[in-house]
């Protein structure tokens, strides 16, 4: 049932802040085109109006204004919808294969063209006979770990054959991208390192899966550099490219183990000569003694192509939920929703306000999320994207930002377990103005990864609304942070079950009622 809260009685224990972002509202309102405030306002009286509109899936009918106009309510229309597509271009990578009871059947491996060094960095004198061998390494950030970190794994290195497609996404097939009978690498290993304690591993921030490779392979790249005919080839990534397409990673072996690799990178090792004199006032003593030396030629890189190869089938359990209408979010990739969102319903209520002046102060959406229970430590993913569906494909491909109008973004909020998608304002302001059109308000729901800026501040700012009705407080003196950057979010695995009947839009404006 969609219940309508009055909130006169409260209203009036906050009048004097409220009144001070009323005014605050309709002075910054101005340039919204909304109404002109004019010199007849300081003899209005000014209220504050505050709807609040709680989903329980049924039709609900209220009634506004002083003449009881009726406004219908219809039932919260939402779907889960299950699309097995994900754009996997990404600066991380994900390897390994985990099955959950509650979540399903993960299995990562990865694509990812190469970004050479533009100089060789082993001295010219250091003959290629004193080339010793050759590793890639994959570096995985402390904590960055879905399962056991014990489990055995291991992982095969293969070399690209031919150049990747451009319109590559997570369920790219690399069979005849690579030839399976001759591995650059392979290696067996554990992640035991993240979880351990001692002195020795708490101090960093990386762990390295070190993959070694042919000396071979490390004769071939330091003749390629030295020779005067192909060597600038290193010098750009196109050329790069069309000499070492990149590499094929996959786990060979293992399963109960995601890890978020931040970046591969290949090394040469060679060995040279170091001669140390020391004089004494009796005799001078020459020593000489070999050591090792590294030189990084390849790694990954943001500027050229890294693509997840991701395949997930979940589970009987979410499958059930899903059929039940449970609105489900999962990733890498899987379950989405796409709901209807009431703009009609607030547009109706607001032309009802019987004021000649109504300034739109605030209008936010929050859900409540749950976790699913589950032994792998699977948490709701710590960011959503609200978009509308129509827009969904075009923010996609271009790597847009939220732009509080036709896409937002709301923090999972773990100790309340809500999203709040706050900053809806500008989106009902089109609305108010343009009117509402069916494609205004279908709108979808997917995890996202946000990347932000800091600016430190000593301003803080506080609405007591949000106190009110979300039982916290957003003062803060900490820093502005501001969003960069936002893609699909396949960092690790990660599920919720949002209800979605329990959702609150909170629509916020200011009246003047003239005398």
């Amino acid at each position: 049932m969609m219940r309508h809260k009055p909130l006169r009685k409260t209203l009036k224990l906050l009048a004097a802040p409220l009144l001070g972002l009323a005014a605050g509202a309709v002075f910054a309102s101005c340039e919204d085109k909304v109404s002109t405030v004019g010199s007849d306002l300081a003899n209005g009286e000014v209220q504050i109006a505050l709807d609040s509109l709680i989903w329980d899936g049924s039709e609900q009918n209220i009634y506004r204004g002083d003449k009881k106009h009726l406004v219908v309510c219809p039932k919260l229309s939402y779907s889960t919808v299950f699309d097995d597509a994900v754009d996997s271009r990404s600066t991380t990578n994900l390897i390994g294969r985990i099955s959950v009871p509650e979540y399903g059947d993960l299995n990562c491996s990865f694509v990812s063209q190469m970004l050479s060094t533009t100089s060789l960095d082993i001295p010219d004198s250091i003959p290629v006979s004193q080339v010793d061998s050759m590793k890639m390494v994959l570096y995985v950030p402390r904590g960055a770990l879905t399962g056991d970190s014990l489990a055995p794994q291991q992982l095969k290195v293969f070399r690209l054959t031919k150049s990747l497609p451009s319109d590559i996404d997570n369920r790219f097939d690399p069979t005849g991208y690579y030839d399976p009978k001759n591995p650059l690498g392979t290696r067996s290993f554990t992640l035991s390192a993240l979880g351990m304690s001692d002195s020795l591993y708490t101090h960093k921030t990386l762990i390295n899966i070190e993959i070694p490779l042919s000396r071979e392979m490390a004769v071939e790249t330091v003749n390629a550099y030295r020779d005067d005919k192909i060597n600038s080839i290193f010098k750009w990534p196109q050329t790069f490219e069309k000499y070492f397409h990149g590499i094929y990673v996959e786990p060979s072996f293992g399963r109960g183990c995601v890890a978020n690799i931040v970046q591969s990178r290949f090394v040469i090792f060679y060995n040279y000569k170091e001669t140390k004199i020391e004089t004494t006032d009796d005799k001078t003593t020459t020593t000489v003694n070999t050591k090792v030396g590294t030189a990084g030629v390849f790694a990954s890189s943001p500027i050229v192509l890294n693509s997840n190869n991701i395949s997930f089938k979940p589970s009987e359990n979410l499958k059930i939920l899903a059929s039940d209408n449970d609105a489900l979010i999962t990733t890498p990739g899987g379950y989405r929703v796409n709901f209807r969102f009431p703009a009609k319903e607030l547009l109706d209520i607001y032309r009802q306000s019987q004021s000649k002046l109504a300034v739109v102060s605030d209008l936010t959406l929050s859900i409540p999320a749950e976790e699913i229970k589950n032994d792998y430590g699977l948490t709701p993913p710590p960011y959503l994207i609200l978009v509308r569906t129509s827009k969904l494909k075009e923010f996609l491909d271009s790597n847009s930002l939220p732009d509080n109008k036709d896409s937002f973004y709301a923090e999972y909020n773990s100790k309340i377990q809500r999203y709040t998608f706050s900053s809806m304002r500008n989106y009902m302001l089109r609305i108010i103005e343009e009117g509402v059109k069916d494609e205004d308000i279908d709108f979808t729901i997917i995890p996202a990864n946000l990347e932000f800026e800091e600016e430190q501040s000593s301003n803080s700012y506080y609405n007591p609304l949000y106190s009110l009705y979300y039982g916290y407080s957003n003062s803060s003196s900490s820093a502005k942070k501001y969003l960069t950057k936002c893609t699909p979010y396949i960092l690790n695995p990660t599920m919720c079950k949002l209800h979605m009947d329990q959702a609150r839009t909170i629509f916020v404006y200011s009246q003047q009622q003239m005398k």
